[in-house]
């Protein structure tokens, strides 16, 4: 391979490099079926790019220049494509490629060091090949922690948004980055003298970084309260529901009651009559009447029943089949209150996709078993879309009012000392807990 290709080659894959490390920040809001034909998309581009470069470099001898500015703007196409991909966190990206942009700053600075303790006795266009191989080098060596950080570089919504404010803050990097262009972008090769700019950059970088992961903390910690507020709301909503339920059952019982004696009489009179048929006819009635006043309790635990009387209902009311299978000590002090609380969220989870999906495909299974110490929760339910998943492995919803749910059920798991499983197959989704009943009852917050 001549220089010229080598050097285009090399150009592109800086700028695909920076892309990896860019959307390692929105792993969690891209869907997973759109991976493939982002991936293509990039591709077809910088194969595009390198015969552009390519061409470029051929047809120029002012290298040096064109080198630098294929470097500092030949990023744009990759961002405008990267808007088209993530159209709802415009933002959100212009923050993320400020620091990718400072943090690129910091590993050419270092390549260029390189490059220059080797000497000035190399041509023009292999030292440029030789800085972005060196750069290609350095960005290997330090992806393990770019990956780690940049996984959590994007701001939330509540510190950059939309709004006109917001993106005072997402361009704060960027600006800062912007500030290393007059130097960049000089036509001669890099000194020493005016390297010290670029590594000040990094100092930026840090802070920020540092920044977001502050606020994400303190973010978490807003979430969590609210998940326990929720929790507590809907613990009192559980037992006015059931109260309504036992309210409803005992009203139609006085009335059936009440009705009693006069429909055993007419069921005398019909036995002595020799009408069978009829009185075979009122029995049934009679029976029907009874079973409609009956509270069909799913298990003993009364916190555990609480929750799944008030979510069978809501799930039948909205069409969706049930099935459960319960089998939970009758008392199980602070951690029965916890399990209902996660059991809860899960199930909302699952009723509130599941009205999404077509009437004939809806279901809502529901497992509860415990063997010993040991145990098990499983819910099933129809959902035809695939499912993004954080970095930890829980469903993520970019609606806004979610997501609390699943901060309440990994707070449960962590807290117990479980472990989840989520799967989703042929559009069957099945969310599994398992842990271990302490011997003492853990002193947790209910969230």
């Amino acid at each position: 391979m001549d220089t010229i290709s080598s050097l285009a080659l090399c150009t592109v894959l800086v700028h695909l490099a920076g892309r990896f490390i860019f959307f390692q920040a929105f792993l969690d809001f891209l869907p997973q079926n759109c991976w493939k034909k982002m991936a293509l998309s990039f591709i077809i581009l910088a194969l595009l790019n390198f015969i552009f470069y390519y061409v470029l470099f051929q047809g120029f001898t002012h290298t040096v220049i064109l080198y630098k500015a294929s470097l500092a703007l030949g990023w744009i196409p990759y961002v405008l494509l990267s808007f088209y991909w993530l159209p709802r966190f415009i933002a959100q990206q212009i923050f993320v490629l400020g620091m990718q942009g400072l943090w690129s700053f910091f590993l050419h600075t270092a390549s260029i060091l390189t490059i220059i303790s080797l000497g000035k006795n190399i041509p023009v266009e292999w030292r440029l090949s030789m800085q972005l191989t060196c750069f290609l080098f350095y960005f290997l060596l330090s992806l393990p922690l770019a990956a780690r950080m940049f996984r959590h570089m994007c701001p939330s919504r509540q510190l950059i948004n939309d709004k006109p404010y917001g993106y005072y803050i997402a361009f704060l990097p960027l600006l800062i980055a912007f500030t290393q262009l007059p130097i960049s972008l000089e036509p001669g090769l890099w000194t020493m003298d005016k390297l010290l700019s670029r590594i000040l950059t990094f100092v930026p970088f840090i802070a920020l970084y540092r920044y977001i992961k502050l606020q994400a903390r303190d973010l978490e910690t807003e979430v969590l309260l609210k998940s326990t507020n929720e929790v507590q709301q809907k613990a009192i909503r559980f037992f006015q529901n059931n109260m309504l339920l036992i309210q409803a059952s005992t009203k139609q019982f006085s009335i059936l009651r009440h009705d009693m004696r006069h429909q055993i009489n007419i069921l005398y009179g019909l036995i002595s009559s020799g009408k069978s048929e009829e009185a075979l006819h009122l029995l049934r009635s009679f029976d029907e009447h009874l079973e409609k006043t009956a509270i069909h309790p799913f298990c003993l635990n009364p916190f555990v029943n609480a929750v799944l009387s008030v979510y069978i209902v809501k799930a039948k009311d909205a069409g969706i089949p049930v099935t459960c299978r319960v089998n939970f000590p009758e008392e199980v002090p602070k951690v029965q209150e916890n399990l209902s609380f996660a059991l809860a969220n899960l199930l909302e989870n699952a009723i509130r996709v599941s009205e999404t999906q077509d009437k004939d495909k809806r279901f809502l299974h529901i497992n509860l078993q415990t063997r010993g110490r040991q145990v098990f929760l499983s819910v099933e339910n129809y959902y035809a879309e695939p499912v993004s998943l954080n970095e930890d492995g829980y469903p993520v919803t970019h609606r806004q009012g979610h997501g609390i749910g699943m901060t309440s059920v990994h707070h449960f798991i962590m807290s117990y000392k479980g472990f989840k499983n989520f799967t989703q197959k042929d559009g069957v989704v099945r969310f599994e807990i398992y842990f271990t009943l302490p011997d003492t009852p853990l002193d947790t917050p209910s969230a």
